[in-house]
């Protein structure tokens, strides 16, 4: 194709190509600011000002985190319609839920004049963090130890956990950080708590893996604590590296990934895994894959177990199996599916395999005789109502969900056939009554004609 014919085509296509009105950059927002009342709270407010009357302000805010598309808040504050504005909204965390400290805060202003034009201001960010303490922060690589309370020794020693932590995680089951991780360390269990809401009192270490941010208290046991953040950074590095808007990550592998990686179950933890193995009272893998028991000895024991189901996975197939298992899990396979594409067997084979490794006995799995039929609920409601879910039913199956028992069951032809035959009839007599009607007409004028 000549160079001319080319050129022509692409000035065609953007004389059609249609364009759309954009919101443009206003300089008219000024005081434009964050208050914070942590962990409560936080108060957006600005002075907007337009040639004409602002008739709309809408205030859009959000926090950077992990997810499966832009989200995007809105508030609608209240305000005196002129050419200058004072707004203000706050974010009360009491009522929506807290954020992790750390976590990055961004708002901007939308507003409309008058005139129809309308406008949006700079994007600003803040960082949702009680600014009163005098954090110090040290850094290498991708994870940043933010601390207060404690001497800059104390510091490297969480970052050199830190460190250790990505290395082992790395080698052990192939999983690196796409952003850096922030640890916040706390010198105490009662600071940490107070620096979150709506956490159980007994909490002493937390990870926010869509935020990839970790909070945590300090023992006073130099060597717990670096565990504590081994532990922590292996549960952020599962949530990203294995990160579904719609699959699931199931307990026993994340928890278990975590206290491998930390060097191994305490000694309440493997007390409690010993007398399962030794007396056959493992839970069955499949029951881990929720919520554990708040009960401690089976708490205890979840952990333990699932340490020793991810020993043995990692021991058995080793690192690139383990890393193809959870970018499986990332796409969204089910649990048993990802387990069978990558090691052959899904749950209830894997946990034959391991209690064999254990010298036990395959689990035996009881089906039920009758299984209710699956019932697939929608997302939305269609048209046609709700479907009703279908269950089995014991005895005898009434006809009717509207007969009374007391009442005898009707017999005789549905009342919709009645009614049609009626009509029927009725229909057909009219026709009948047309026709003699025409004929006396007709005899009628026949003899009329006759006499004359």
């Amino acid at each position: 194709m000549p160079h001319k014919l080319i050129l022509l085509l692409i000035l065609t296509l953007t004389l059609i190509t249609p364009t759309y009105a954009q919101a443009a950059p206003h300089t008219g927002v000024e005081a434009d600011s964050a208050e914070l009342d942590f962990p409560n709270a936080v108060t957006f407010s600005a002075v907007i000002k337009s040639n004409a009357d602002i008739v709309s302000v809408t205030l859009e805010y959000g926090n950077e985190q992990l997810t499966c598309g832009e989200v995007i808040a809105k508030a609608f504050p209240d305000f005196q319609p002129g050419k200058s504005a004072d707004v203000s909204w706050t974010w009360d965390m009491r009522q929506s839920g807290s954020l992790p400290p750390g976590t990055q805060i961004w708002w901007r202003w939308r507003y409309t004049d008058s005139s129809g034009a309308e406008f949006v201001s700079e994007t600003k960010t803040t960082t949702w963090l009680d600014d009163t303490h005098d954090w110090q922060t040290v850094s290498k690589d991708n994870v940043r130890i933010h601390y207060y309370g404690n001497n800059q020794a104390f510091g490297q020693t969480m970052l050199d956990a830190g460190l250790e932590g990505l290395r082992r995680n790395k080698e052990q089951a192939g999983m690196t950080p796409d952003v850096p991780v922030d640890i916040y360390v706390y010198p105490n269990y009662e600071d940490m708590r107070d620096a979150i809401l709506y956490e159980p009192q007994w909490t002493g270490g937390l990870a926010y893996s869509d935020f990839s941010i970790i909070i945590m208290g300090v023992s006073g046991n130099a060597n717990f604590d670096k565990g504590t953040i081994i532990h922590e950074l292996t549960h952020v590095l599962v949530g990203r590296n294995a990160f579904t808007c719609i699959g699931f990550i199931p307990t026993w592998l994340n928890e278990g990934l975590a206290v491998y990686s930390e060097g191994g179950p305490d000694s309440s933890m493997q007390a409690q895994l010993d007398i399962a193995i030794r007396d056959n009272t493992l839970f069955p893998i499949r029951s881990l894959g929720g919520n554990f028991s708040e009960i401690p000895e089976k708490a205890l024991l979840s952990y333990g177990q699932s340490y020793s189901v991810v020993k043995y996975m990692l021991e058995t197939y080793g690192q690139e199996k383990m890393n193809q298992l959870l970018t499986a899990l990332s796409d969204a396979e089910p649990v048993d599916d990802a387990l069978v594409r990558t090691y052959g067997v899904d749950t209830d084979g894997l946990d034959t395999q391991w209690r064999d490794s254990l010298g036990l006995p395959a689990l035996v799995v009881v089906q039920a005789t009758a299984q209710p039929t699956p019932t697939h609920v929608p997302t939305f409601i269609p048209i046609a109502g709700i479907p009703q879910a279908v269950t089995p039913t014991p005895g005898a199956i009434p006809t009717s969900s509207f007969t009374n028992p007391d009442q005898p069951v009707r017999t005789g032809p549905p009342l919709s056939l009645t009614i049609v035959l009626i009509c029927f009839c009725l229909v057909f007599l009219l026709v009948i009554g047309v026709i003699a009607l025409g004929f006396f007409v007709r005899s009628g004028n026949a003899k009329g004609r006759r006499s004359e």
